[in-house]
């Protein structure tokens, strides 16, 4: 049934109701009139009867109108009024003007149905009055005289009323039809109202991953449409009980006892108002007829409070209950169906937003837990690395004075030769420990310092090429570039990213294998390409190898070569801190092996370090280097 029909109905029945009054102050009036005369008036037994009937009638036509449609009532009633009329017309033949009586039916009829209606019931009310006064005692005396003119009288009744009650059905059909579209309109008013909240509320409830911040949009987002007060109640983590986060309301002095009652009795999950709904993750809502009852021990404060209606939604999380909307009413408008709906609405929206802010809130500590153990490894590689750098020191000098008092002993080659593995693995060992301090300087700024310089990078090349045949007799490495490639660059880093090229050519390659350099210009950058004939690097590790720790033969005990994985990744570094790339090809030329490229601009490009580590809480500098790449 839409809104026309359902208004229509409750006009049809008003008027009903309104012409059964008529009928019982007429039945009552008629009672009195044949009390007070019923002693000159014959038939005053069957006339009491008679109002009684239409007493019980109009009392069983009136408790049938709230069951059954009233249309189907009103036809009823209308066909035992006329029963009635006739009945009494039948007793009182004596009474010559009874059959004015039909006149009412009539207009009931018209009022009820219209013109049609109308006319119909008084061809109908006609021929029972001519039946009656046909077959009547009286049929031969002056009612059966005038019975033509009365008949005329009837049907002109029928057809009057019915032209007016045509007028006024119309204009109650207008009256409905605005009603219908002024009741319409307001609801399309409200619901676009409750759109733009809804809509401004989860703007606000999303614009913020902090959780107070958050709590704070959600209380006064809603605060302002629901009752007296709005609270926010927040489920503990492992305890079974709420805590009060935050309440807002007109009246400050309530919203000041509502804290107050906070502190000493907080609900727990299942006792109250409160508790069910976060218990049951269902709304509950009591008042404000019949009046809210406090649970034992008033753990929502509706007796402390004087509160005249609750109603408490859950606010739901990844299927799991965060906290309890609330909104009272101690006096002011009650919290009915359209707060409710608005509500639960509210908590939809609210529960995806506390569950962003709880976990904004876990990735905070937990980055700030990252930070400070990546600060503490970062300490104590810093630690080790210059501590270590004192004996190193100590160990290489002193090799190196030992190696020149042993050279001037011709029979001690033997010793000049384990010297000479001392003074390796001292620099060995030197050059690890100023890997592990770049990759502190790396993790810490993001980077690594470039102090670029003019130079040529075949020098550097020639340099490496030599130092690496010195140290490995048996290594051929070939070296394919033009007589000049000047850059700026930074000399040391680009001599660190070569040797650490070279060796690792020299590292996984067969014993005696070859390596190839090449270099050339490309444009406005310069392109080192290092090739060996080793194992080589699968697909799906060639990126991974750049990485800290990662080496090309597996990680941990199951290596082959050694090593720890950072000579790659201080690679990376310093050819992206000049602004070049490096990348890793399979060595398809040989058939075997791996190639790895290094591209520099001619001029550098240096990328901006940060001065410090970040701050607790934001991401780790790993983790916005990686990203940026």
């Amino acid at each position: 049934m839409d809104e026309l029909d359902r208004n229509l109905e409750r006009q049809m029945r008003s008027q009903e109701r309104q012409l059964m009054a008529v009928r019982l102050t007429l039945a009552a009036l008629a009672a009195v009139a044949l009390v007070a005369f019923r002693e000159t008036l014959p038939s005053t037994p069957a006339l009491l009867a008679l109002v009684g009937a239409v007493v019980v009638y109009s009392l069983a036509l009136w408790w049938l109108s709230n069951r059954f449609p009233t249309r189907e009532v009103a036809i009823v009633g209308t066909a035992l009024d006329m029963a009635a009329v006739t009945v009494a017309v039948y007793v009182v033949p004596w009474a010559v003007d009874a059959y004015l009586l039909y006149s009412l039916v009539v207009l009931g009829a018209a009022l009820r149905f219209g013109l049609a209606a109308s006319v119909w019931s008084s061809l109908v009310c006609s021929a029972l009055y001519a039946t009656v006064v046909l077959l009547g005692a009286d049929a031969a005396g002056a009612a059966r005289a005038l019975l033509p003119v009365r008949l005329v009288y009837l049907v002109g009744i029928g057809l009057a009323a019915g032209l007016f009650a045509r007028v006024v059905l119309g204009r109650a059909m207008e009256v409905a039809q605005l009603r219908t579209r002024l009741v319409q309109e307001e609801r399309e008013r409200r619901r676009e109202h409750e759109e733009a909240l809804l809509s401004q509320l989860a703007h606000d409830f999303g614009s913020n991953l902090d959780r107070d911040a958050t709590v704070t949009a959600i209380v006064h987002g809603t605060g302002n449409v629901m009752g007296d007060l709005a609270a926010l109640w927040l489920v503990e983590p492992d305890q079974g009980a709420l805590a009060l986060a935050d309440v807002v309301g007109r009246d400050e002095a309530l919203c000041a006892r509502v804290r107050e009652l906070a502190v000493v009795r907080a609900p727990r999950m299942g006792e109250g108002v409160i508790g069910r709904a976060a218990a049951t993750a269902t709304t509950v809502l009591v008042g404000p007829e019949p009046r809210p009852v406090a649970d034992q021990g008033d753990p929502d404060g509706i007796s402390a409070l004087g509160l005249h209606s609750l109603l408490a939604v859950p606010i739901i999380g990844r299927g799991r209950v965060r906290g309890v909307l609330v909104a009272a009413s101690a006096g002011g408008a009650p919290i009915g169906e359209g707060e409710r709906r608005l509500a639960e609405a509210s908590a939809e929206r609210a529960g995806p937003a506390l569950e962003n802010a709880a976990l904004w809130a876990e990735l905070q500590e937990q980055m700030a837990s990252e930070h400070e153990a990546q600060r503490v490894k970062d300490d104590f590689l810093s630690i080790v690395s210059h501590e270590l750098r004192t004996p190193l020191t100590s160990i290489s000098g002193y090799s190196q004075l030992l190696e020149r008092r042993l050279r001037d002993r011709g029979e001690a080659a033997k010793e000049l030769e384990q010297m000479r593995v001392i003074r390796e693995q001292a620099g060995r060992m030197r050059r690890l420990v100023e890997d592990l301090l770049d990759v502190s300087r790396i993790d810490r700024r993001g980077g690594v310092t470039v102090e670029p310089e003019a130079m040529d990078l075949v020098e550097e090349l020639f340099a490496v090429v030599t130092r690496t045949e010195r140290q490995h007799p048996d290594r051929k490495v070939e070296l394919t570039a033009p007589a000049s490639l000047p850059v700026e660059a930074d000399r040391d880093r680009i001599a660190q990213v070569l040797t650490n090229l070279v060796d690792n050519a020299v590292k996984y390659s067969p014993e005696g294998g070859p390596v190839t350099i090449h270099a050339s210009r490309i444009g406005d950058e310069v392109e080192v390409r290092v090739a060996d004939e080793g194992v080589g690097i699968p697909e799906g590790l060639r990126e991974r190898v750049f990485d800290l720790f990662v080496q090309a033969d597996g990680d941990g005990p199951q290596r082959r070569f050694g090593g720890l994985g950072l000579g790659l990744y201080i690679t990376r570094a310093i050819v992206e801190g000049h602004g070049g790339t490096v990348r890793v090809e399979a060595n398809r030329e040989a058939g075997s092996g791996t190639v790895l490229v290094v591209r520099l601009p001619v001029t550098a490009r240096l990328r901006r370090l940060g001065p410090e580590p970040p701050a607790a809480g934001e991401p780790p500098s790993f983790v916005v280097r990686r990203s940026s790449r």
